[in-house]
């Protein structure tokens, strides 16, 4: 009977399991079951997990034992763009005669001898006329708005200057001028050279446009030419400095009254009155006219250079 009573007992214990089912998945532990569980070890890192990767693998992030395509190159720096020098024009200033009248003139020109602009004036009137063309060797055809034509050649007394002749190694210009219905001859000396824009002829004397700069010239040469003392003391700059002999500090409006005749002899007024009060030539921070006879600073006229005339010249 022992054996019987065992036998009972496991069937008894057997018959109280759940039945199991094929393929089914496992049911998940119990809150108290899982506490007993052992926890899910951490990835190991990479340098540990596979010790054959190099340092510059861990640094680039690249996979370990592997090689850029021959075709991929490595990134570039990206490249600075160099900024290319825009040629400065090179401005010839010339000054002589359209026939019976005289005339002004500019010339810009860039470094590969191409006429970057041009215009001429009449000084009587000191008005920009411009022109359009090219040079052609030592030959230019130039036009006018109006309809006037300039054909043109350069010229010099240098028997040795290099040829064809160009700004560069020419002492004028010369030719014709013509509208169809006249024809003048036309001259051109060249007076001087600059780098400056249109708009920065007097910057080293003045703040004031060229336009303002000009017309204070323009009313102290009309004031000194009408005679009118008390207007051409209102265009001086303070004291003004006279270079004839004795040499004169003017350092007011009544003393240049009381000097007058001397400061401004006939030889001297005849020189005023070729002045040229446009695009006029600067040095040490001032402008001139008539060739030096008078200087200009901001202000108004700071010296002036006086003739004496000689004696028939007096009397004439």
């Amino acid at each position: 009977m022992t054996w019987l009573k065992r036998g009972f007992l496991a069937f008894t214990l057997i018959s109280c399991l759940p039945a199991a089912t094929t393929g089914a998945a496992p049911a998940p532990p119990s809150a108290a079951d899982a506490a007993t569980l052992p926890a899910t070890p951490a990835p190991l890192p990479a340098s540990v997990a596979n010790p054959v990767a190099s340092t510059s693998d861990q640094i680039s992030g690249r996979a370990p034992d592997t090689e850029l395509p021959a075709t991929q190159t490595p990134p570039q720096p990206h490249s600075v763009p160099v900024p290319v020098p825009v040629p400065v024009p090179e401005n010839y200033r010339l000054s002589g005669t359209l026939g019976p009248y005289p005339i002004g003139a500019t010339f810009s020109v860039l470094p590969d001898q191409t006429l970057a602009g041009a215009h001429y004036f009449y000084v009587k009137t000191l008005v920009d006329i411009p022109l359009s063309g090219q040079f052609s060797g030592a030959q230019a055809v130039l036009t006018e708005p109006g309809g006037g034509r300039f054909t043109l050649h350069f010229e010099t007394n240098d028997k040795n200057a290099r040829v064809p002749l160009s700004f560069y190694t020419s002492t004028a210009l010369t030719g014709t001028w013509t509208d169809g219905k006249k024809t003048y001859p036309v001259t051109l000396n060249l007076d001087s050279s600059d780098h400056l824009s249109p708009g920065a002829l007097y910057e080293d004397v003045t703040n004031a446009l060229p336009a303002a700069f000009e017309a204070m010239v323009q009313g102290f040469l009309r004031s000194v030419l009408s005679g009118n003392k008390a207007q051409t003391a209102k265009f001086v700059s303070w004291p003004l400095t006279v270079n004839i002999t004795p040499r004169l500090i003017i350092k007011n409006p009544a003393a240049l009254s009381a000097s007058w005749s001397r400061i401004f002899t006939p030889c001297t007024l005849t020189r005023i009155r070729q002045a040229v009060p446009h695009e006029m030539f600067v040095h040490h921070e001032q402008a001139m006219v008539s060739n030096g006879t008078v200087w200009f600073s901001a202000h108004g006229a700071s010296t002036i250079n006086g003739e004496s005339c000689p004696a028939s010249a007096k009397k004439g």
